[in-house]
């Protein structure tokens, strides 16, 4: 019961926790068990108490390694102290929780804050999981070259709802993925005072009209929409912090970082 009661004071703090802009499921639909055994949740704490808790999202590569967002393991001025890894139920409250070794955190050396760019990390388990129906991999794209516009993807997590509370429970929505010009136009079309979003051929968008991720939905995963389970990108930011403006998400294209999770991993995928 104390477990679980710890995990929902979280939830309802981590609408104050500090984030990057404004990072990112608004209108989303509950995730059935065993519908999306990927994906995991992560809390991250900072030295700064209960206002630098951070929840995020992930997604599991194989036994031993987590894909996330890399803002999710930084905070200005902050340092990570500790970080616990849930997955196996679509409830965070009834989560498995492991806790992990911050030396087994692998941010990306060269993530900017400011441009958003290389917004990714991985994270090693202390022991190896075992996979089941709860419990599965998710699969990394094979073709680089393929830029996804037009494709229907599925984003998740336990993010801020439409009612600007994070949930319990797990939420997902669907997806159109847009190409980045349509996406910086859309950016550029919305901002004032002469500002200018550069989307980065390392980013990947998707359009807005049914739903949007949101604070707390960072570092989860954006699968295509087909069966395979293939991961495309890593939520990252959006336009406004309350995620109720119909501007393109922006996430980490994962078929950019490909070479990257191969070395961090030594080829253990």
């Amino acid at each position: 019961m104390f477990f679980r009661i710890q995990i929902l004071i979280l939830l309802s703090i981590i609408c104050y926790s500090h984030s990057l802009g404004y990072l990112r499921i608004m209108n989303g639909l509950r995730a059935k068990e065993r519908q999306l055994p990927y994906q995991v949740g992560i809390i991250s704490y900072f030295d700064n108490a209960l206002n630098d808790v951070s929840l995020c999202g992930g997604s599991i590569l194989n036994t031993q390694w987590i894909l996330t967002a890399a803002h999710c393991m930084q905070e200005p001025d902050s340092k990570l102290v500790k970080v616990s890894v849930f997955l196996g139920r679509s409830k965070m409250s009834v989560n498995k929780e492991i806790a992990i070794n911050i030396r087994d955190i692998r941010v990306h050396k060269k993530f900017n804050r400011l441009s958003v760019a290389n917004d990714i990390a991985l994270i090693k388990l202390p022991r190896q999981l075992k996979f089941n129906s709860l419990i599965k991999p998710i699969k990394l794209p094979s073709n680089a070259n393929d830029d996804y516009t037009n494709r229907t993807a599925i984003f998740s997590g336990w993010g801020l709802t439409a009612k600007q509370e994070a949930s319990d429970s797990l939420q997902y929505q669907r997806a159109k993925v847009i190409s980045n010009e349509q996406c910086e136009m859309e950016w550029n079309h919305q901002l004032k005072n002469g500002a200018n979003k550069l989307v980065l051929s390392s980013f990947i968008c998707i359009e807005s009209n049914n739903g949007l991720p949101c604070r707390g939905d960072s570092g989860g995963p954006l699968v295509l929409d087909d069966g395979t389970r293939t991961l495309i990108g890593i939520v990252s930011h959006g336009y406004d912090e309350k995620c109720l403006m119909k501007v393109p998400d922006i996430l980490t294209r994962v078929s950019s970082f490909l070479d990257w999770i191969t070395e961090v991993t030594e080829g253990k995928l």
